[in-house]
């Protein structure tokens, strides 16, 4: 008897699978949709201002083959990922041309050396040390950018743009390294993941950030990045605020290595740079935050 009920029964799931398959055709419409069928118009801003002057693929989307597992992460409101792209190109992308506009091609330097991927993710991420991740970069060829549907354009775009000069020299110091000799002037006061830890006491050993403590790499990222973000007068009023005179001499000691090492090896003048880029940040005020039609 036991046969004939379970043999009833597999005829009627499996009628019953094959009427429910019936009543459930596909419509024909794929539910895995190439973004390119469905292009918005910020989609078309990004391939005019990123993907065909630079080859940068600018990602909002935040697909999950881009994702760090190991974080709890959402993905960035869509107008906020407008005002960051938009903050980017005018800060960084536009200075670099500028600061380029007697080559030949003035975008060479920006398409030669800037990563190839920026991805925008709407939460920051928190380290193993519980410090807040702003940014990173991967391998030279991505930059990722955190806490994106935080972004306040009046508060943050300052930060949001030194990030970037951060992230970008951890790039050029990976494409042709800075001199060997730079690790050697504060060797024995690199803390790696204690930095946080660290006192403030950070320019009398001669570093310019409690961060620049963690390792040569992001000494070398927190430096350069200053001297792009700094004015000349900022950077005289920092070191004129150090005690120790052996601090300051090994901060302009790093300084010198770093300014020739822009000028050789990427044919950068530092003075020039710096110039545009905080004049650029002065007029952050004139950019049209939500036009795509430019």
């Amino acid at each position: 008897m036991q046969p004939t009920i379970i043999s009833l029964f597999l005829l009627l799931l499996v009628s019953g699978a094959t009427t429910s398959c019936d009543k459930d055709e596909p419509d024909g419409k794929s539910i895995f949709v190439d973004p390119a069928e469905e292009k918005t118009e910020f989609d078309f801003w990004l391939d005019r201002h990123y993907t065909e002057p630079y080859n940068i693929r600018f990602e909002y989307r935040m697909p999950d083959r881009e994702t760090h597992f190991n974080y709890w992460v959402s993905p960035p409101p869509v107008d906020k990922s407008i005002e960051v792209a938009k903050l980017i190109k005018y800060s960084t992308l536009d200075a670099m041309a500028e600061l380029m506009s007697d080559q030949k091609d003035p975008l060479l330097f920006a398409k030669s050396y800037f990563p190839r991927v920026l991805y925008l993710v709407g939460s920051f991420e928190i380290s193993s040390t519980g410090n807040t991740v702003l940014a990173s970069a991967e391998n030279g060829l991505q930059i990722n950018v955190l806490g994106v549907k935080f972004f306040d354009r009046e508060k943050d775009s300052e930060r949001i743009a030194g990030t970037m000069l951060h992230e970008f020299m951890h790039i050029l110091d990976g494409t042709y390294p800075v001199p060997s000799d730079y690790d050697t002037i504060t060797q024995s006061d690199y803390v790696g993941d204690k930095y946080a830890q660290s006192g403030n006491d950070y320019m009398e050993l001669g570093f310019v950030s409690k961060y620049a403590r963690s390792s040569p790499a992001e000494d070398i990222a927190e430096t350069g990045g200053r001297l792009i973000s700094m004015s000349e007068e900022e950077w005289e009023a920092m070191l004129s605020s150090i005690e120790s005179a052996d601090g300051r001499a090994k901060i302009e000691k790093k300084r010198s290595i770093l300014i020739a090492w822009l000028r050789d090896d990427f044919g950068v003048d530092v003075a020039k740079w710096s110039d545009i880029y905080l004049r650029r940040l002065s007029e952050l005020g004139d950019i049209d935050w939500t036009n795509l039609e430019d």
